[in-house]
């Protein structure tokens, strides 16, 4: 189990998001009497820029489906099994808050869903008036799925951290934001409705974003997962932010360097005379997808 009790690792995954065609990243209605109805996010000084939870959010689903597809194959990394649930259903979660009717009187096995709901959980874990939360975060860590260990859950803290990806060029864009016109469809006729017009701001073609992931006491195979996601974004597969399927938010990853501090290197990183330790990120997934295809299982 890995907590934030202790200092083991931490891993910076940073690179370049080059836009290969616009980006539309949200916000609310603009208050400017000329403003777009759908302005792109910006700073307060009216810079562009992409918030780490629209990052993250991106690489969990992508992350999420990997796993799902590794657990139907039956695939498992050193005998662990490498799994999501759908943290968005409630009765879908690996961790579920309640479980049913007799969940407030439970003695230990009110129903079949009683291992994994947390208030059950609880209750197990108090003992003579007395809590023992070494042992609820040992349970709840031993029924969480796999995404909900790296990205977080309701119940356990994320250990990834995505920072909000600012523009890194802007002095050779010869705008920041562009401003597109849409129309709604009748779905009836096909065509566009009547008085469904309507515009939206997305920030050019070319545009440059750096981003920094920061990842807590992971183990390299952890952070695999994650760079198998970075990796669809190296490609240019993995799309960010909205209208995706109309032609904005594609674009490349480049530049992606991976470090990591541990134990080893702790004193002297934070003395300031030592670096950060440079990780091939092609070797970290070199090697764990050398691990998987041998440790598949019937």
């Amino acid at each position: 189990m890995h907590s934030f009790w202790n200092f083991e690792s931490r891993w910076f995954c940073a690179a370049i998001l080059r836009m290969k065609t616009a980006l539309s990243v949200g916000s609310q209605e603009s208050l400017m009497p000329a403003g777009s109805k759908l302005p792109v996010i910006k700073t307060p000084e009216g810079i562009p820029f992409i918030p780490g939870s629209s990052l993250k959010g991106v690489v969990r689903s992508y992350t999420e489906r990997i796993l799902r597809t590794m657990d139907r194959l039956g695939q498992t990394y050193w005998g662990e099994r490498l799994w999501a649930c759908d943290p968005l259903d409630e009765r879908e979660r690996c961790v579920i808050a309640t479980c049913c009717e007799r969940c407030e009187d439970c003695k230990g096995n009110c129903c079949p869903d009683c291992g994994r709901c947390k208030n059950c959980m609880v209750k197990r874990a108090t003992h003579n008036n007395r809590f023992d939360d070494e042992k609820l975060t040992q349970e709840i860590w031993n029924y969480s799925c796999t995404a909900c260990r790296l990205f977080g859950s309701p119940w356990i803290a994320s250990r990834v951290s995505f920072q909000d990806a600012m523009l890194t060029n802007r002095d050779s864009l010869l705008r920041l934001v562009e401003v597109r016109d849409g129309v709604g469809i009748d779905r009836d006729l096909g065509s566009a409705k009547h008085r469904i017009k309507y515009d939206f701001e997305t920030v050019p073609s070319g545009a440059e974003f750096g981003i920094t992931v920061v990842v807590e006491n992971a183990e390299e195979w952890e952070v695999g997962l994650l760079l198998l996601a970075l990796e669809a974004m190296r490609k240019g597969e993995l799309p960010v932010g909205g209208k995706t399927t109309r032609g904005p938010g594609w674009g490349e990853l480049v530049d992606l360097r991976v470090q990591r501090i541990g134990q080893e290197n702790l004193l002297d990183y934070l003395k300031g005379t030592g670096q950060p330790a440079k990780i091939s990120p092609s070797e970290i997934l070199h090697r764990l997808v050398t691990v998987l295809q041998g440790g598949s299982h019937a």
